[in-house]
């Protein structure tokens, strides 16, 4: 990584003698400041007996690139506030954004435009039609959480599970439900309609499990990152800070495709073959991987199915820049890409006749 100049620290310094404590974490001043001013609340906010101490403290881990989400110990998430902790992968922007605009297209019946083969039956939306989703490496469990809240008024009989293999991952999933809908009138639905279940993805699923996990949304931000572009593309603070199990696959997958790609390969099988979804969302880590990703959703279509294939980029509701490439081939197919920024998730609409 490379140094801070000088003058950098300087002006920081002229703001506060704690920013350039920050800004070794953060490399720029508009960030430092932000987070010092976030610090700042969080302090405030605990009302502990030495306030300036404490607020020394938490700057001084934050030097060393330990993230702001582990050192506040949450990350908005839609209208949530979802707990951090080390050993959980922190909720990205990104995420959120594909998760909202994946609501707003249920919510408001839009997948019908998107998808319009001679007979759409199985997707025009009932006046309480039930709704299942289930968000495999769920993690903090930020997804499955935000579109419960999202969807839960606009689909009384909705379902949401997320499964991850790490109990650590669990545990603090359920502290996020019950964190966020612990109190009040969704009390009880939430804490009955959102489960959290342990699970290897990878491993053969009993006939209990794909009948208990069959969903009409299947939805995951898997680990996608290669060993190469972890150990030298990462920042500090990931490489050093967020779990490796959540960024990194497992080499010990046999499979045909790249290293980084297994996780898809094994969501598009279940999408298809096991867990009969009808939507399937997978968020990627590059335009290549997402051209990848959309190649191998095309070339491994089931028999008796039709498919819609999109990209979406980082903030798919936004109007792309006029440069940006709206649609892209791939395998003889012409391919949706949606909004603005870089490539960010792989969105399957699949219909069996």
């Amino acid at each position: 990584m490379p140094r801070i100049p000088h003058k950098l620290l300087a002006q920081a310094r002229q703001t506060s003698p704690l920013l350039p404590l920050i800004l070794r974490g953060t490399r720029t001043i508009e960030s430092a400041s932000n987070e010092l001013r976030w610090l700042r609340q969080h302090v405030e906010e605990l009302r502990v007996p030495s306030p300036d101490n404490y607020l020394l403290e938490l700057c001084q881990r934050r030097a060393k690139g330990e993230p702001l989400q582990y050192i506040i110990g949450t990350q908005p998430f839609g209208d949530l506030d979802i707990k951090c902790r080390p050993g959980v992968l922190i909720p990205r922007s990104e995420t959120e954004a594909y998760t909202i605009y994946l609501a707003r297209l249920l919510n408001e019946e839009l997948l019908n435009e998107q998808f319009n083969p001679e007979s759409a039956a199985d997707l025009k939306i009932t006046s309480n039609p039930p709704l299942r989703i289930v968000d495999m490496c769920t993690g903090t469990g930020c997804i499955p959480l935000l579109l419960y809240s999202l969807l839960s008024q606009r689909f009384p009989d909705l379902s949401v599970t997320g499964c991850d293999i790490s109990n650590h991952a669990l545990r603090l999933a359920q502290e996020n439900l019950i964190y966020n809908f612990g109190k009040g009138k969704s009390q009880d639905s939430a804490l009955t309609k959102v489960n959290f279940n342990k699970l290897d993805i990878f491993d053969e699923l009993s006939s209990s499990q794909r009948h208990s996990l069959k969903c009409d949304v299947l939805i995951s931000n898997p680990p996608y990152i290669s060993e190469n572009s972890f150990n030298h593309e990462t920042t500090r603070s990931v490489r050093n800070w967020e779990p490796k199990l959540a960024l990194v696959p497992a080499t010990k997958h046999a499979s045909s495709v790249a290293p980084e790609d297994v996780f898809y390969e094994r969501l598009l099988s279940l999408h298809r073959d096991f867990l009969q979804s009808k939507i399937l969302l997978m968020e990627v880590g590059d335009d290549a991987q997402a051209i990848r990703v959309a190649e191998m959703a095309i070339n491994h279509k089931t028999p008796g199915t039709h498919d819609l294939v999109e990209i979406w980029r980082d903030w798919p509701e936004e109007r792309p820049e006029c440069s940006v490439t709206l649609k892209l081939m791939v395998s003889g197919h012409h391919i949706l890409v949606r909004g603005s920024g870089k490539f960010r998730s792989v969105f399957v609409r699949s219909q069996r006749q």
